[in-house]
């Protein structure tokens, strides 16, 4: 198994692969499309794989899965460099992957979160509020009964660049956490400093749970 730090780096050489590729044709249209073409008969052979950590461990093979690939589809490399059609084919398989883990993982806490007869659950949190853009705060929580989503963030004013802390409301699927409307109308709200967010956001909390509650009347 790959360790952690060696699996980043390889991801992200992926999408280095990926990025040069397609930068590589120019105005060529047929060089472009050939590429296209392989890396998606490429992500045709990792279908098999259900895991990013094993998608990463099938990384030495990526010449053989190549080599099929193109033998499958009868479409010849030519120029395009092996390692970039590769690496744009797992930065592709990766995404798709990436995807449905997070999926699930959101799954899980929101199926936790109702066992535990809660309202409310934390799909995703990360940074530090008190950081600034030093450790950028980033928060998801979802109201369980409607699906309706706290989303907090920091980021810079478009005017001046300060930092401001922001909380707007969108509306997920509550089995799922997929996005289902991502402006409901409900708030869009931004805070100079971290105190006034805070008591913004238990404040929205309610706004939310009222807002639910009128829609379960109506």
């Amino acid at each position: 198994m790959t360790d952690e730090m060696t699996a980043r780096a390889l991801r992200s050489s992926w999408r280095a692969s990926e990025q040069a590729l397609y930068s590589l044709g120019g105005g060529d249209v047929g060089r472009y499309e050939r590429a296209v073409q392989l890396v998606r008969a490429i992500v045709d052979e990792l279908r098999d794989i259900t895991s990013t950590a094993a998608l990463v461990d099938r990384w030495p093979e990526a010449g053989g899965i190549v080599a099929a690939a193109v033998e499958r589809v009868g479409l010849a490399l030519g120029s395009l460099p092996v390692d970039q059609v590769a690496g744009a084919a797992f930065a592709l398989r990766h995404g798709a992957l990436q995807a449905d883990e997070t999926r699930r993982a959101r799954s899980e806490l929101i199926a936790a979160a109702r066992q535990d007869g809660a309202d409310w659950v934390v799909l995703h949190e990360s940074g530090d509020l008190l950081a600034g853009f030093a450790d950028p705060y980033g928060t998801t929580r979802m109201h369980l009964a409607s699906g309706l989503a706290i989303v907090a963030a920091v980021q810079p004013e478009l005017i001046t660049g300060a930092t401001v802390r922001t909380l707007t409301v969108v509306r997920l699927d509550p089995r799922t956490g997929d996005l289902v409307d991502d402006d409901p109308g409900i708030a869009d709200l931004a805070y100079s400093d971290s105190s006034s967010f805070r008591s913004g956001e238990a404040a929205l909390r309610e706004v939310v749970e009222e807002a639910a509650a009128a829609d379960r009347v109506g």
